[in-house]
């Protein structure tokens, strides 16, 4: 049940970078986070439950993101007293540590604040590791296929 908690509060995280008037949402709690990673990381550190599966590597990885979490949350009650950017990168670190724990790297939601063409006002933009290496991988062919096409006049 404690790995339930870890995806609404990340889950909880991302809708509040969209959707302000979530700001407000009780598992925003800065203090629950803190002590649902502790728990995570004396688990890993023992290698049971979920966590024995961990290559050492993983558990690494798993150490990182979880630092770079508590660096973010751990002058704050609530995650909404963060700016913008910190909580992309909170609610980054914890979806790494999810995807590491259920072993779905593909399935990790990422977000960015990114200036689209056109406009000065950044938004934030969130999909799946997946969909973000799918649409790298459509602008790449994108660009072959215009840098192959014959130059008009040559």
């Amino acid at each position: 049940m404690k790995h339930v908690y870890l995806s609404v509060a990340v889950l909880t995280i991302g809708l509040a970078l969209s959707v302000p008037a979530l700001a407000a949402h009780p598992n925003l709690d800065a203090e629950a986070i803190r002590a649902q990673q502790a728990q995570i990381r004396a688990e890993a550190e023992a290698g049971k439950g979920r966590y024995g599966k961990l290559n050492e590597a993983q558990r690494q990885q798993l150490f990182a993101k979880q630092e770079i979490a508590q660096q973010l949350i751990r002058n704050v009650t609530r995650t909404t007293e963060l700016n913008e950017r910190e909580q992309i990168e909170l609610f980054n670190a914890l979806e790494a540590i999810e995807a590491l724990v259920n072993n779905d790297a593909a399935e990790r939601m990422v977000c960015e604040r990114v200036r689209p063409v056109g406009s000065n006002r950044p938004k934030t933009v969130c999909m799946t590791a997946a969909a973000r290496e799918d649409a790298r991988e459509a602008a790449q062919r994108g660009i072959s296929q215009r840098d192959q096409r014959p130059v008009p006049g040559s």
